[in-house]
């Protein structure tokens, strides 16, 4: 039998730690327990947030597995992946509509795809799959995830991802702060062209489980055809998250929605 990888083993035991934990855990608690060295802890750790697995809480310094964890089966799976779960929802949405149905979550400055269902026009993008990055700043599932926030965060993420963008990428503050305004007066995120050239997207927040980072779902299709059905998606995508958002409150307290 091969020597087991250290690295490999270690995520296996993180996430096998926080199955049994269930809740939120400092770098100091994951170190504890496993008997990690803390500073391969937390570059461990920072790796596995950066990849999508692991939200981090900077008020409480705690890191918890996201909803693409869950996709993969860890413990969160419980609040999703039912005969009603969103993953199913996602195809009869793609069915009703024809659209490619996205799951988003912030990522850093990006917003990351955790989960994707294609429709035809979208078959055969290989930039539209599980793990694809969106910019935060120029994406309507950005959109929407910025609406959450004050306009002294959205000043301040700005400022700090212009300062790593040539200036040709930089976004204007006032593009911004205009877009997620009529992201909150609409209910939903709304883009043409903004991160794909040719297609655009309807995007709408979705009620995430307790301790998870927000979550975007999103109809994208050619430009032609959102505009010519634009109230009939907005409509399909409104219906299957009202839907969801009353399984959420249905579950029990550890899993209750977050908004």
């Amino acid at each position: 039998m091969a020597p087991p990888v250290k690295s490999a083993q270690r995520v296996v035991e993180v996430f096998e730690f926080f199955a049994q934990r269930r809740a939120p855990a400092t770098l100091s608690q994951v170190c504890s327990a496993l008997g990690y060295p803390a500073s391969s802890t937390f570059a461990l750790l920072n790796t596995l947030r950066d990849l999508g697995y692991l939200d981090y809480a900077r008020d409480d310094r705690t890191f918890v597995p996201t909803v693409k964890a869950a996709l993969l089966g860890i413990w969160v799976n419980d609040a999703l992946l039912r005969d009603d779960s969103i993953v199913g929802v996602m195809y009869e949405l793609r069915d009703r509509t024809g659209c490619t149905c996205v799951l988003g979550i912030q990522s850093g400055f990006f917003v990351q795809y955790i989960h994707v269902v294609k429709g035809s026009e979208y078959a055969d993008r290989t930039d539209v799959t599980t793990g694809a990055l969106r910019p935060l700043l120029h994406s309507a599932m950005g959109d929407v995830i910025l609406a959450l926030k004050s306009r002294h965060e959205i000043r301040a993420l700005v400022h700090r991802i212009n300062a790593e963008e040539p200036p040709e990428r930089q976004a204007r503050l006032t593009d911004v702060l205009a877009r997620v305004e009529r992201t909150r007066d609409g209910g939903h995120g709304y883009s043409e062209g903004l991160a794909t050239p040719g297609s655009g997207t309807i995007t709408m927040l979705l009620a995430a489980p307790q301790h998870q980072p927000p979550m975007v779902l999103g109809l994208g299709a050619r430009i032609s055809a959102l505009r010519a059905n634009r109230e009939r998606f907005v409509a399909a995508l409104r219906k299957v998250v009202d839907e969801h958002r009353g399984h959420m409150e249905a579950l029990p307290l550890k899993f209750a929605a977050r908004r």
